[in-house]
């Protein structure tokens, strides 16, 4: 068996379950003769944020009809030889945590309840992910709450929180008012999928970095927000939460992860054993690195998280993988097989996506993965982790 933990489909009846009164503001479906999205009309969408960049629908992936015709859909699988998949949202143009809460409360419902319909088409075969509006903390607690009574496997966030202050994303750790919503997620064992959103809140928005080029160099919002999650203090809290990290390949993990071992903690870390051995020396050059870099003092934040980096990506991080990535083998061997999962981010023509047809077959004569590895990665990964 396969499964593909990284999918994405826009079911036409997604929005056709909000109230009367609320059905004028949801967005609605263009869907061409020729059974392909051609564009989202949005009447409730937040206003813009001056300085972002945001995409409008359709969004990739619009050039095939798997994106909305399930049949069709179910055909590809059958010719990719993936048994299973999980269905997150085509998530351009039409989705944001600065909707007007109670519209996004109903359009979140909406779109979980036409991803359930699938399941039950479908059963055995296609796990949902559920959609929550996190700007409404009680009404993404019931959201999970309901999924996880209906057979959801799993949740989806933005990568990023955006807000209406100015445009760049803020990360999810620095949201204090979070912290509900992942106590009801921890003690759920529902594990939460972080996903881009193309809402256009950026860090290389930011015009100095563009005006010389610099925005290639700018931190990675996601990247910037999986950190947080560390470095606020959020894994001490909830120790048994489990993230996956999406769509941004695997080549990133090793440096960070030394990275931050060697700055926030100054402890050397046996990554083969997985332990931290420190001589119980406090690494002093580090610190006053940090202080002279920093307007708050690193105690401010150095207390906040209690092990090493590595061992909350050994212990509450999952990446889904891009098989035809070079660095692939390497993350494996460092990380450990058991953080990687298959996908293939049909039907998505972006660099995550494109080599969708060709996925199975690269990861089947990868010499440099263990057929171990490749099987924990296909299937038994997803086993343990979904349940």
């Amino acid at each position: 068996m396969i499964i593909d933990c990284d999918s994405h489909f826009m079911p036409p009846d997604a929005f056709d379950d909000l109230d009367d009164r609320l059905r004028e503001r949801a967005p609605k479906l263009c869907i061409g003769d020729d059974g392909l999205l051609k564009d989202i009309v949005f009447p409730g969408m937040p206003a813009q944020v001056p300085g972002t960049t945001p995409l409008s629908a359709p969004g990739s992936g619009a050039i095939m009809r798997g994106l909305c015709d399930i049949e069709v859909r179910m055909a590809d699988y059958e010719k990719l030889g993936i048994e299973r998949h999980f269905i997150l949202p085509q998530l351009s143009g039409w989705w944001s945590y600065l909707i007007e809460p109670e519209l996004a409360a109903q359009i979140a419902r909406s779109y979980n309840r036409a991803i359930l319909r699938l399941m039950r088409r479908y059963p055995g075969k296609i796990s949902g992910v559920a959609l929550v509006p996190l700007q409404d903390v009680q009404a993404a607690i019931a959201e999970i709450n309901w999924a996880k009574a209906n057979g959801f496997k799993a949740a989806m966030l933005d990568k990023v929180y955006p807000v209406k202050d100015h445009p760049f994303g803020e990360p999810l750790g620095n949201r204090g008012e979070l912290r509900p919503f992942f106590r009801a997620a921890e003690e759920m064992q529902m594990p939460l999928f972080l996903h881009n959103v193309q809402h256009g809140h950026r860090a290389s928005n930011f015009m100095t970095f563009q005006r010389n080029g610099l925005h290639v160099f700018a931190p990675q919002e996601g990247q910037m927000s999986l950190v947080s999650l560390i470095t606020s203090g959020l894994l001490d809290e909830f120790p048994r939460l489990q993230f996956i990290f999406t769509e941004n390949g695997t080549g990133f993990i090793k440096p960070l992860i030394r990275r931050l071992d060697k700055v926030l903690d100054g402890s050397f870390v046996d990554y083969d054993a997985g332990a931290d051995s420190s001589n119980g020396q406090p690494n002093k050059l580090a610190e006053r690195l940090r202080s002279l870099r920093a307007a708050l003092p690193p105690e401010e934040f150095l207390e906040k998280n209690k092990k090493p980096a590595s061992r909350y990506f050994k212990n509450n991080f999952s990446f889904t993988i891009e098989t035809e990535e070079p660095e692939l083998p390497e993350a494996i061997d460092f990380l450990g097989a058991e953080r990687f999962l298959f996908a293939t981010d049909y039907p998505h023509d972006d660099p995550g996506g494109r080599m969708k047809f060709q996925d199975v077959e690269l990861l089947r004569t990868n010499e440099k993965i263990s057929e171990d590895a490749k099987e924990s990665i296909r299937r038994k990964n997803a086993e343990n982790l979904f349940g």
